[in-house]
């Protein structure tokens, strides 16, 4: 069975996730590395669905940045839909996403709709662990109210931690198993060479430390485990680690397919959602606003 992290509480009312390392873990649980993706980079016409318009937030924005996020944003919908679906820059800049009318359109804007950053970050020698639990615990207070003061509490508890030790570059692979009725939906995680080395360095120096490894998604705190002293002389080693938590199969697959594709180099917006019918020389025939 796998060997789990002593975990430190997590506040998310409904998204408490814990850490676990897998030495112990099968190479078999984990799916083949992915494929290229299969989505058009060109227009579709004739075609009838959704289209999304994406917008890099910046006065001019670089080519290369513009091909890199078009490329992050085909790698997550790739798998999305079995019909064709197309993803390329138009002529005003901005990042122009076809898909089938079939698509799930929410899971669709989730997966296009942040940055999706993946770090484990190293609990400072210097933070004080009660810091750490008292801004915990106002995080959560402030998730149940909605209150204001979230983001300045989630920047606070980034201030405690260290630079990414390791990033969804170090993750070769992110799937999420066929869920049952007694196991949560749980994301399963295969490290390339150097993250799994990173991954057994990093599990060491913080083992019988008392301090936590941070797992941030886009710098909001998931989950801050503590590594036991047992793993103080090699690390978790293995190559592959386990999030595991009480979120939706949607969720765990979004945020797989995010780690996948890796995270955009800049953050997008999504600044536009129709259902559009296009003739086989590209013209609108009709389009509806979301």
């Amino acid at each position: 069975m796998p060997l789990f992290f002593q975990n430190r509480d997590r506040l998310r009312p409904g998204r408490l996730l814990t850490l676990a390392a897998g030495s112990l873990l099968s190479t078999a649980c984990v799916a083949p590395p992915v494929l290229p993706p299969a989505v058009s980079s060109e227009q579709l016409c004739p075609f009838e669905g959704t289209e999304l318009r994406l917008e890099v937030q910046a006065a001019m924005p670089d080519p290369d940045v513009l091909q890199t996020v078009a490329t992050v944003a085909s790698e997550r919908i790739d798998g999305l839909v079995a019909s064709p679906t197309a993803v390329f820059i138009n002529e005003w800049g901005q990042i122009q996403v076809q898909l089938p009318a079939e698509t799930d359109i929410e899971q669709a804007t989730q997966l296009l709709s942040n940055q999706g950053e993946l770090t484990f970050r190293a609990q400072k020698a210097s933070a004080d662990s009660a810091t750490l639990n008292l801004l915990l615990r106002e995080s959560a207070a402030a998730v149940l109210t909605d209150g204001a003061d979230l983001e300045t509490l989630n920047a606070d508890i980034l201030q405690l931690f260290e630079a990414p030790q390791i990033r969804n570059g170090d993750v070769r692979d992110a799937v999420v198993p066929d869920a049952t009725s007694v196991r949560p939906t749980e994301i399963l995680l295969e490290f390339n060479a150097a993250g799994a080395q990173s991954f057994a360095d990093l599990t060491r120096n913080m083992a019988g430390t008392g301090r936590a490894i941070g797992l941030f998604w886009d710098d909001e705190l998931l989950s801050a485990p503590i590594v036991d002293a047992s793993y103080a002389d090699t690390g978790i080693t293995g190559g592959h680690a386990v999030i595991n938590g009480n979120f939706s199969e949607m969720e765990a697959e979004t945020i797989a397919a995010q780690i996948r594709s890796g995270a955009f180099p800049a953050p997008p917006e999504i600044v536009s959602l129709q259902t559009v019918v296009l003739n086989e020389a590209c013209e609108v025939v009709s389009s509806d606003q979301f």
